[in-house]
């Protein structure tokens, strides 16, 4: 028996805002996440006992470092489980990139585990343990266009924003989360609690929200795209478009309101010998039907 074949859908921050330091350690986060069809695959299969994890495609934390594996062991300890799983993870999304790969692992991994030992858990039981994880974590375990807010992990699903194509294009360079918020306290005031995120959600609210309002503060301290992401820089300046950090970064995002912009971006970054993926976003319904296995849906 498996629980099936699982997508761990990426997500982007149509607008991410950052405050001062709070005494948790943590910054104070507002933001819009959205999801988008860029995706990792996670199959799971019973085991007598123990976590046996492997993955394929882009490197990732090995072993007990693993947000996947961290899933599984505080899933077991929350609910006294005993059972094992085998658990193989097909790596698609880029990480270090600002596109919260590990942390969709992470809640897809609650999910299908769940499922898969038949634990009393639907996706609002699994919040708190999510949230536990990472700030971000608990955005993946409802999908689509959702507010964050405190460190992120305080989250609230708004209507659909409007469709959008969407190019990524990679620095050469990843840039870990902590490096990231490094970078971005020394612009940071003790007594800055202003956020700017009310003209997005409004906008989201009303269904006329134009790229134009989306923003990130890591832009501050990021620099200039570079490699693939300054070939995607030169083609939405020459298409239109908006381009946007991805979350901490390192990639960056071309986003267009049609697909045939998205798709003369590509040919335009191809032109300069460069190269990026072309998705889109997702509505929440599209996420969850997506997002799990069909013999698993009247079981969530």
């Amino acid at each position: 028996m498996t629980a099936g074949l699982w997508h761990a859908f990426a997500k982007i921050n149509l607008g991410l805002e950052v405050g001062r330091l709070r005494p948790d350690g943590f910054h104070e986060v507002r933001t819009v996440y959205q999801s988008i069809a860029l995706a990792d695959l996670l199959e799971v299969h019973p085991a007598p006992r123990g976590i046996a994890f492997t993955c394929e495609g882009e490197e990732v934390p090995p072993g007990e470092e693993n947000l996947v594996v961290r899933a599984a062991r505080a899933l077991q300890t929350a609910f006294s489980c005993k059972k094992g799983a085998r658990i193989r993870l097909l790596k698609r999304i880029p990480v270090q990139a600002g596109l919260g790969g590990g942390s969709a692992d992470a809640a897809v991994a609650l999910l299908a585990l769940a499922r898969l030992w038949r634990l009393p858990a639907t996706p609002p039981d699994l919040l708190p343990l999510a949230a536990s994880l990472g700030s971000d974590v608990p955005f993946f375990l409802v999908g689509g266009t959702v507010l964050g807010v405190n460190r992120g992990e305080e989250v609230y699903p708004l209507p659909d924003a409007p469709p959008l194509s969407i190019v990524v294009a990679r620095s050469p360079r990843g840039t870990s989360t902590r490096e990231a918020y490094g970078r971005l306290d020394g612009r940071l005031t003790p007594g800055n609690t202003l956020f700017t995120l009310q003209r997005i959600v409004s906008g989201i609210v009303e269904g006329k929200v134009g790229e134009g309002l989306f923003f990130n503060r890591f832009e501050e301290v990021t620099g200039v795209p570079e490699g693939d992401a300054a070939a995607l820089a030169h083609a939405v300046s020459a298409v239109g478009g908006r381009l946007l950090l991805a979350g901490s970064g390192s990639a960056w995002l071309g986003l267009f309101t049609g697909r045939e912009q998205a798709q003369e971006a590509l040919r335009r970054m191809a032109h300069r010998g460069s190269k990026g993926l072309a998705t889109h976003t997702l509505t929440r319904k599209d996420y969850w039907e997506r997002t799990v296995p069909s013999q698993e849906k009247e079981s969530l």
